[in-house]
């Protein structure tokens, strides 16, 4: 197999290789286009055709992540994605320092490949989502007030530290965005939080829960839940009720992402279902030279 970075003519070769992936809701699909602008995707080649592809991206100076290892449907079963996995590594040994990641449902082959390369599981939680196009709701301002929540900005007094005591709690460190995640500091909340939508509980400078929701990482017309914080009967009473009329206020309405455990049943009964296909999200990294 010839490992090489993807150019923009193997758009339409990978766009092929994903068309029936998820029932043709791969996200690759609509964004393959730019990830190969932005550079980090590399394809392997068979006999002059586009068998699989990966992607290498830097988050932060230390910070690598994995995505996007795809085998062609007709290809699977031939040792392709170990080969192209081997392949990813080699190169991510070469360039980069510090840790790597990535993050896949519990159901991908993905998995074993990982342990066998010594990654170690960061996390493994449940995945939730639902859907509030069919629903109707009240202004955000005026749900908010109604259950005693607010929305508030990450520079608030208290806030970030508020936040980063949750992703140690909750999140083995990690700051979620969808399917990427990131060492959690007061820097990479501040930046990576700048442009997401926080819904609080408490009073400036004594947050009790918190719900940070962001557009997704995958699909332009979703949402990401990605990181709930507090007591869960604080957030079932007064945060999760409020998601429904911040999607629409947002013009997505559709939500899904990781929760902590303790956190699974009041989603349930908020109206979050388990996707078909598979139930968590886990998330693994390895340490480089």
């Amino acid at each position: 197999m010839e490992f090489r970075p993807a150019g923009p003519e193997d758009a339409g070769p990978i766009r092929e290789i994903c068309r029936d992936i998820w029932d043709g809701h791969d996200y690759l699909l609509r964004t393959i286009d730019r990830w190969i602008a932005d550079g980090g995707v590399y394809v392997g080649v068979v006999e002059g055709k586009v068998a699989g592809l990966s992607r290498i991206l830097r988050l932060d100076a230390d910070d690598w992540w994995l995505e996007g290892l795809r085998v062609a449907p007709g290809e699977q079963g031939k040792g392709y994605g170990r080969l192209l996995h081997r392949a990813t590594m080699e190169e991510l040994r070469r360039i980069a320092r510090g840790t790597v990641r990535f993050c896949t449902a519990d159901t991908n082959h993905s998995v074993p490949l990982a342990r066998r390369d010594g990654f170690a599981e960061m996390l493994n939680l449940p995945f939730l989502d639902r859907s509030f196009g069919r629903e109707s709701f009240p202004p955000l301002a005026e749900a908010l007030a109604r259950h005693g929540a607010r929305e508030a900005e990450i520079g608030e007094p208290g806030l970030t530290e508020f936040l980063l005591a949750a992703c140690r709690g909750d999140y083995a460190g990690l700051l979620p965005r969808g399917w990427h995640h990131v060492t959690a500091t007061e820097r990479s909340l501040k930046k990576s939080l700048a442009d997401e939508r926080i819904l609080v509980h408490g009073v400036p400078g004594a947050a009790e829960a918190a719900l940070v929701v962001g557009p997704s990482t995958q699909y332009d017309e979703d949402l990401d839940l990605n990181l709930v914080a507090g007591p869960p009967e604080v957030v079932a009473e007064s945060l999760l009720p409020c998601l429904g009329p911040l999607a629409g206020e947002m013009g997505r309405m559709d939500v899904g992402g990781a929760v902590p455990e303790r956190f699974l049943e009041k989603c349930l009964a908020a109206g979050f279902r388990v996707p078909e296909g598979f139930s968590r999200q886990m998330v693994f990294e390895l340490r480089l030279g």
